[in-house]
């Protein structure tokens, strides 16, 4: 499956999925293929520290709907997102670590972030886990966990 399409259906299916009367308008106008005026919509939201918003801003740059593609810039996105413990969005990084689309390709932090994705809920994150779980050693696996949880706590000292 092509990336845009991939992460398409991950967006519709997130956004049947969230039911935050604050997203309403920005999931109607998505939906209805009014790209530029959901962005607009998640930003104000995103702007408020929404990391379901911040992720959806991110998808935005990812697929290039209402904005300019821009790979680097989905991906600060969504680490921004992820390290407030948004599922989606630790998803959405670990794959572009994973593909290295936005960030340099890394396994290590690919793992890390899936993994705590999938600890966090996301069930999606569960085959990418996998499959970079066979191209790094045991080792790495617990320098990918450590270094997730050292993320985590730089974003959020009190956990």
């Amino acid at each position: 499956m092509r990336p845009c399409s991939t992460a398409l259906t991950v967006l519709l299916a997130t956004l049947v999925m969230c039911g935050c009367d604050d997203h309403h308008d920005a999931r109607r106008q998505f939906l209805a293929g009014d790209y530029e005026h959901a962005f607009k919509s998640f930003s104000r939201l995103a702007d408020t520290g929404d990391s379901a918003a911040i992720n959806f801003v991110g998808i935005h740059y990812y697929l290039g709907l209402g904005v300019q593609r821009d790979l680097a810039r989905a991906a600060q996105l969504f680490e921004q997102a992820a390290r407030a413990s948004n599922a989606d969005a630790q998803r959405n990084l670990g794959v572009l670590y994973l593909r290295g689309w936005g960030v340099p390709k890394d396994n290590v932090h690919a793992y890390g972030w899936l993994s705590q994705a999938e600890r966090d809920g996301n069930k999606r994150a569960r085959e990418y886990r996998q499959l970079v779980e066979t191209q790094i050693t045991p080792n790495q696996i617990m320098q990918a966990r450590v270094w997730v949880a050292d993320q985590l706590h730089k974003a959020d000292p009190q956990q």
